[in-house]
């Protein structure tokens, strides 16, 4: 049997930045992972809880679908680097990592500017060299995303290079792991082009399994000597700007029947919809932007299935999510810096190929910086209801709901829901919608719009931590609005689209149990 770890977006950021000295001063505020995707100051907690749990389970070799730093800063990057080679020794772990957009930008690199607190609760930025608008920002050198060429030295050892071991090894490109062969030009829509590193490579670590990493990330030029990250339309981009991929899935994947080898793709982003078609039902949502980042076209996808590539890991969203199109099952990885915590394990025998969670409950040492955020809550008000968690589930648990309040609402939806969310409970919206008056729970439509990020972030599943009654409450409404015609822009018409999309975020459980039982049935052919 092969046993494979996957692991998605840990994010790592070193508190001490490089430095040997005693005091860490680049502990990231409480207000920005307040309003952040993940959190920060945890991510090595979370990233030893999880690959403690992969040794300990015996397994050897370990996939990271991408965002391994934190943004990419050479500190960061040394830090993952040693934290890495450390399990290499000490238990034998191989990792295959591929890019995320959060590793590098491009070809240049890019300053950055961040907040940190002190012991006292002092907040202070810090600003790389050229940054814009960083008047008032401390200077630091080292605040500063690398570009492709300066992140490979530090990741090199994470499949970017051969190793002695490796039975094979190859790139689009050929075989040479020097970046000045591993580039592809990329023409924007006005017509500049530039010529762009790719770190895609395929590698067979051990007899019969082949492992192929995509770089999916797209960099444009602007036109201005700088880049645009395309990141938010993700594989649409990536066929689009980069085609010659597709070719090469299409020639390892024939390849790989031909010598029967297990073959396992995965990049930073999904190739299949894992949001059973909700882009495009909030595209009928005038003002919202929860879909703004696209899941690939249906025709995208296709292309991607018909190179024969079966099956397929993706990160980037930090969900909790299978899909399938075609032949191809896209298993999304959820993060360890962001709820709902936790990993896949792989495993591939004669009896097929099975794909089994993980979840990160707790993470010692989680709490180390809680004394700074009481600091800094005591200064500036900040909400302190994460600081009372028992464990590190309830501390993403808590960190989920204050951004979903204080950044999802505001960020992706229209005023008129935004009201409502601010003061409606379930009562009211069901007489707005003309739902029948049935007994309902007194909920707050706050609770109901968090528990639509939950359901979203774990796939519509238990995982969610949203009970039982309340999905078959959530099902009944979505069903009751579709069978409606409420006025175009009413508030009722809205308040149905965003429960309609609640039914289809429910569904995603049954989606993942279907793709993992097609897994289950028989060897994935390759």
């Amino acid at each position: 049997m092969i046993r494979i770890a996957v692991l998605s977006d840990p994010h790592l950021h070193d508190v001490r930045f490089g430095s040997a000295a005693a005091e860490a001063r680049f502990v990231r505020s409480l207000s920005d992972s307040l309003h952040s995707t993940r959190v920060f100051n945890e991510s090595e907690a979370a990233f030893r809880a999880a690959l403690d749990t992969v040794a300990a389970e015996g397994i050897r070799l370990c996939i990271i679908v991408g965002d391994l730093t934190d943004d990419g800063q050479s500190a960061n990057w040394q830090a993952v680097s040693d934290f890495l080679a450390d399990y290499s020794r000490r238990h034998s772990i191989r990792f295959f990592a591929t890019p995320g957009n959060h590793d590098q930008w491009s070809m240049t690199g890019k300053p950055l500017a961040k907040n940190f607190v002190d012991p006292a609760g002092n907040v202070a930025a810090f600003a790389g060299q050229g940054l814009p608008g960083s008047d008032g920002a401390q200077s630091c050198p080292g605040m500063r995303m690398l570009g492709y060429d300066e992140a490979l030295p530090y990741a090199g050892e994470f499949g970017y290079h051969p190793h002695p071991s490796d039975l094979h090894w190859e790139t689009p490109f050929g075989t040479t792991p020097d970046m000045a062969g591993r580039r592809s030009r990329v023409t924007s829509d006005r017509g500049d082009s530039a010529l762009i590193s790719d770190m895609s490579y395929l590698v067979e670590p051990v007899e019969g399994l082949w492992l192929l990493s995509i770089d999916a990330n797209v960099y444009l030029p602007d036109g201005d000597g700088g880049f645009v990250d395309c990141s938010k339309d993700g594989w649409n981009a990536t066929l689009r700007h980069k085609p010659y991929l597709l070719d090469w899935m299409r020639d390892v994947a024939r390849r790989a029947r031909a010598e029967n080898k297990r073959l396992v793709a995965f990049s930073h982003y999904p190739v299949a919809d894992i949001f059973c078609g909700l882009t495009a039902e909030l595209e009928t949502l005038p003002g919202s932007r929860a879909g703004a980042r696209r899941m690939p076209t249906s025709d995208v996808a296709a292309a991607i299935a018909a190179t024969g590539i079966p099956l397929h890991f993706s990160g980037h969203w930090h969900v909790d999510a299978t899909a399938t199109a075609g032949g191809l099952v896209n298993v999304s990885v959820p993060s360890t810096v962001a709820y709902p915590a936790g990993w896949k394990c792989l495993e591939i025998d004669a009896d097929g190929t099975h794909i089994s969670d993980r979840a990160l409950p707790d993470a010692p040492g989680f709490d180390a910086w809680f004394a700074r955020y009481a600091a800094e809550a005591d200064r500036t008000g900040q909400d302190r209801s994460v600081l009372s968690a028992a464990d590190y589930r309830q501390f993403l648990d808590r960190h989920f709901r204050a951004i979903v309040l204080q950044r999802r609402l505001p960020e992706d939806w229209p005023p008129q829901l935004q009201a409502m969310a601010e003061r409606a409970r379930l009562p009211e919206l069901v007489t707005r919608l003309s739902l029948p008056q049935a007994a309902r729970p007194d909920i707050a439509f706050a609770d109901i719009f968090v528990d639509w990020y939950r359901l979203r972030e774990a796939g519509g599943g238990a995982a969610a931590g949203v009970s039982r009654e309340r999905r078959a409450l959530y099902a009944e409404l979505a069903q009751g609005c579709a069978r409606m015609d409420y006025p175009e822009g009413s508030d009722a018409a809205i308040l149905a689209v965003f429960l309609r999309t609640l039914g289809l975020l429910l569904k995603g459980y049954d989606a993942k149990r279907a793709a993992l039982d097609r897994l289950k049935e028989a060897y994935v052919p390759c």
